[in-house]
Parts: C-alpha cells; structure tokens; sequence
C-alpha cells in the first residue's frame, strides 16, 4: 500500500505507534483518491487543511493506483489493476481503523473509486474484482469528477477509448453509472459549470453528477483543478457532519 516503487511521497496515512491496530479513531477515516496521473501527494495541500480542522495522520489516507504519471495523460486508461490496488487500499484502511470510511474522489478518482466500490467484473480483462464494499463506506464525495466522462473526449482513443477511457459512453462509464447507491450510504458531489478539464456538460448531462446521489454543490468560476483544491471546508463538512455548513 506504500507504493515505495514510486517515492517516498506516494502514499499516507497511517498511526505508528501513534494509533493502535483495529481500534476505532476520533473521526471516520477519509481516503483521498487523486484523478488521472496523478500521485497521492497531488493533494497534499487538502490532506493539511484536514489536519489543521483536528484530523490525525492516522485519519487521512492516500495512496497512488497508477505510475505516478510515468504514462501521459493523453493515455491514461481505467485499469483493472487500478481497482485493485484501491479496492485492498479501502478494505486495509477500514481493518485498521475499525471503522467504515469516508471516500473522496477527485477527477477520474472519482469513476475510478466507484468501480473500486462497486466490484464485479473489469472491462478491459473480465476479471472478476469480487463483490461490492459498499458495507465499508459511509459517505462518498465526488469532486470534479469524470463520472460521465470529459466534454474533451472528442476522437476515441487513449484515455477518451470507449471501453476503459472518459469517452462518452464507454463501457467502464455505462457499467458504473448502470446502477445506484452501491457509493455509500451517503453521496455527495462537487462540481463547477467553468471546469476546464471534465467540463460542465458531457454525454448530454452534467459529467460530474453521481447518479442516485443525495445532493450536489455546483460552484461557478472555477477551473478543474480550483474546484478540487478551493472546495476543501466543503469537502470536510460533508464527510464530518453530512451537510455543506
């Protein structure tokens, strides 16, 4: 779950001494899943805004999926491999803390913990992930996320490819937007109408809306990576107390 393979930097979470195996924590533990090449460093600076609002190092959890950005955005695709390694990530995270968790999902974070949740079968190689986790979750935020794709995808290759890709329609987006509330038991998004990146609109809906969910927060003048970084007291609200103030 370190990632050492990657740096130093590509992981955290986690009590030392500071925390002791299986025991519950003062707050529900939040799992940050960072979007497309992404590291879980990338979110540093929310992961500290939580810090500085009373949660402890053993509180807030991140790890990274991919490469590290060794791959270029541009090919980036939805592996099953991806699901894996955050599929162990949450179920580690919850035996740890004795606890379900709270999730946090930025960017293609976002589809890309959905499917983590939701389990069955991978699209790009028929394997079986198992079954759903959603008895681990509690809440589950979407933030910017590509849940229905990006309003960039326009030629279908790469990471906008129709089976595992962003692009409208795929296989990996109809498969986790086929079902409802497998997210948690309570799901929010956050999304902006100015995003640069996912876009506002996509497919014919809002891209960032997680089907089924209780409520969304648009906010407006924001850029994608803005929204995810400027939403933090947010983000922490809704995973805390269930409610935006």
């Amino acid at each position: 779950m370190a990632r050492t393979d990657i740096g130093p930097h590509a992981s955290f979470g986690g009590g030392g001494d500071r925390h002791t195996p299986r025991t519950p924590t003062p707050h529900r533990p939040v799992i940050l899943v960072h979007g497309i090449t992404n590291t879980a460093s990338n979110f540093a600076q929310v992961r500290e805004f939580f810090n500085n609002h009373g949660y402890r190092d053993f509180e807030v959890y991140g790890t990274t999926y991919g490469d590290g950005g060794r791959t270029n955005a541009l090919m980036f695709t939805m592996d099953c491999h991806h699901m894996k390694i955050l599929r162990s990530f949450i179920q580690v995270v919850a035996d740890y803390t004795s606890s379900k968790v709270n999730i946090i999902g930025y960017s293609m974070g976002s589809p890309v913990a959905r499917k983590a949740i939701m389990g069955g079968v991978c699209v790009d190689t028929g394997e079986q992930l198992g079954g759903p986790l959603s008895h681990l979750v509690h809440t589950f935020v979407s933030v910017a996320g590509a849940n229905f794709g990006s309003f960039l995808c326009v030629l279908p290759f790469g990471s906008c490819n129709t089976n595992n890709g962003l692009g409208c329609g795929s296989r990996f987006l109809n498969d986790i937007n086929s079902r409802q509330r497998y997210e948690g038991e309570r799901i929010f998004s956050i999304y902006s109408t100015s995003d640069d990146k996912v876009g506002y609109q996509a497919c014919g809906t809002v891209t960032s809306n997680v089907p089924g969910q209780d409520a969304a927060f648009p906010q407006h003048g924001m850029n994608h990576d803005q929204v995810m970084m400027n939403t933090a007291q947010l983000q922490l609200n809704l995973v805390t107390y269930g409610r935006p103030n």
